[in-house]
């Protein structure tokens, strides 16, 4: 794809965000002016004055109908340019509720905004309240939950990436579920009052007549209005979907590249989707910590082959990933044209591991145990300030994490310099084995990234030890006071500790139990063999230096 196309395709984006920023505004707006109505339907009548000449106006209209239109246009545009079908539940919710959402608000626009410019009618809170409240409630809420839902995703998948949002997500959240709920309360207490002011004929013939409401004829024709407005958009939805299924139906005959994951797979894909694409269409773990939208750095790889093939990054990836590696890339902002060899610098998955519901009596499985830890830790923390000793820590043990969570492992113990993580809750002994080697070679290739960035500073490389077990063990919640996390106890666990230990000593990466490599099909003929005679591991164990170097025997 042209630099160009990329440039249009990064333009979609930004009109998207742009434009959906501004209809969350409002639909803030909109919703807190109808919880007032919880109040008294004057003081929402007072609010909606306020809004009124803010949103009626005539820049402030030309604004609400370019945002509407952009938004509109641009999700659809982007949803026809996917690559793949496969996405995660919140982009598939996102996408969703935004197909719905006009289906609900153009009708509504039409009613309202379009009454007062067609017939000069005064929009006013009676008129609103009249018009879609009660006969029209079901899809006046249905609109609110929408519109709100699809708001909110879209805010969240934009702040997501951004340091600090975790902090107040809860609080954030809960305001997300508030307000609709009180606009929802707010609404059907001041249809309640604009019902008994309109049961008097006398009053509502008034009311009628200073507020321009529409008669029979113009009732008709807003109804016209309204089926052609929504056939419109009809056009548009299938238009879209035309193109998605002719993007799709290219992808199957266009030309084929290989792409070589380094600890993964090697896939026959077309030309033309993402990176991030062709890993998601394939099944293939990959980080996607914003949807693939360019905002964070979740999906970065390293192009150990072809990267001359790739457009030169830039310079809003260039800001994101902060390396004068070129061949450091974003897997959302490249599409290979040849083919590429590359490693994933960060795998995690978009769903995080999920506890499972174990009690504290607890439950013994076949587990499999990888510790990791960094090597001199206790040095390079002593030698550094409080604030850079915690950053490396940090950043070692997000490695240490985002390894273990990509092959589904969880963190079982954690130290100031390492973790314990358990592979196997389900009790397939070969797959957890399996799962612990591939995560230990993960860990191994995320250390290049880590030496990216402190090499130089520590005067050294950043290295880890690692011991791999596997054996019985007890999972259970296990602690002091009301929090008590899951845990695991076990020989395994002991092992695969004491294993870090001596390879640290010894100064190598990786000491394994010749067990787990024998469940996970490990070919072990390269290995050095060593025999240990202290501590939990004393028998022999095999050595590796590269845990990346690791080969699956060939069934």
């Amino acid at each position: 794809m042209s630099q160009a196309a990329e440039r249009f395709a990064q333009a979609l984006r930004l009109s998207a965000l742009g434009s959906g920023l501004v209809l969350f505004a409002v639909a803030l707006v909109e919703l807190g002016t109808d919880a007032v109505g919880v109040v008294s339907l004057e003081a929402m009548g007072r609010i909606a004055d306020w809004r009124d000449a803010l949103l009626h106006s005539a820049a402030g209209l030309a604004i609400l109908a370019l945002a509407l239109a952009c938004h509109i246009g641009a999700t659809l545009a982007l949803t026809a340019r996917r690559a793949t079908m496969r996405m995660s539940w919140s982009d598939a919710a996102e996408i969703l509720s935004g197909i719905l959402v006009p289906l609900l608000l153009l009708p509504a626009l039409v009613d309202t905004a379009g009454a007062a410019m067609l017939f000069g009618v005064t929009d006013d809170t009676l008129y609103r309240l009249a018009k879609l409240w009660p006969e029209r409630a079901p899809f006046y809420v249905a609109l609110i939950v929408l519109l709100w839902a699809h708001g909110c995703l879209g805010v969240h998948q934009w702040l997501r990436p951004r340091a600090g949002y975790a902090r107040f997500a809860p609080l954030l959240g809960v305001i997300a579920l508030a307000l609709p709920i009180a606009a929802i309360a707010g609404l059907i207490a001041s249809a309640r009052v604009a019902g008994v002011l309109m049961a008097d004929d006398s009053v509502a013939a008034q009311i009628r007549s200073l507020g321009h409401w529409p008669s029979g004829d113009a009732e008709s024709t807003l109804g016209r209005v309204r089926w052609i407005v929504l056939a419109g958009y009809g056009i548009v939805l299938l238009a879209a979907v035309a193109a998605l299924v002719v993007r799709l139906l290219r992808l199957v005959v266009a030309p084929k590249i290989e792409v070589a994951y380094v600890n993964g797979p090697t896939l026959k894909t077309a030309i033309g989707p993402t990176l991030l694409e062709i890993s998601h269409g394939n099944s293939v773990a990959h980080g996607d910590g914003c949807g693939g939208r360019g905002r964070c750095t979740a999906c970065s790889v390293r192009i150990e082959q072809s990267a001359a093939t790739l457009p030169p990054a830039n310079a809003a990836e260039r800001a994101l990933l902060g390396s004068d590696d070129s061949r450091i890339r974003l897997a959302c902002q490249i599409r290979p044209s040849a083919s590429l060899t590359i490693t994933r610098l960060a795998t995690r998955s978009d769903a995080a591991v999920a506890e499972p519901d174990i009690d504290a009596a607890g439950i013994e499985r076949q587990i499999a145990a990888l510790r990791i830890q960094l090597q001199d830790h206790a040095v390079l923390t002593r030698s550094r300030a409080a604030y850079d000793a915690i950053f490396l820590l940090n950043a070692f043990l997000d490695a240490a994490h985002d390894a273990v969570s990509s092959h589904g492992g969880w963190i079982a113990g954690m130290t100031g310099g390492g973790i314990i993580a358990v592979f196997g809750r389900d009790g397939e002994l070969a797959a957890a084995c399996r799962a612990a080697v591939a995560a230990s070679a993960v860990m191994d290739v995320a250390l290049d990234r880590l030496n990216e960035r402190f090499a130089a500073e520590l005067g050294g490389p950043v290295k880890a030890a690692m011991g791999l077990a596997c054996g019985p063990a007890y999972i259970g919640r296990i602690g002091a006071g009301p929090a008590k996390p899951l845990t695991a106890v076990g020989v395994a666990i002991d092992v695969a500790s004491d294993l870090a230990a001596q390879a640290e000593r010894r100064g190598t990466q990786l000491l394994a139990d010749p067990t787990i490599f024998r469940h996970a099909g490990v070919d072990a003929s390269s290995c050095e063999v060593l025999a240990l005679s202290e501590g939990a591991a004393s028998q022999d164990v095999f050595a590796v230096s590269q845990a990346r170097g690791l080969a699956f025997a060939q069934a």
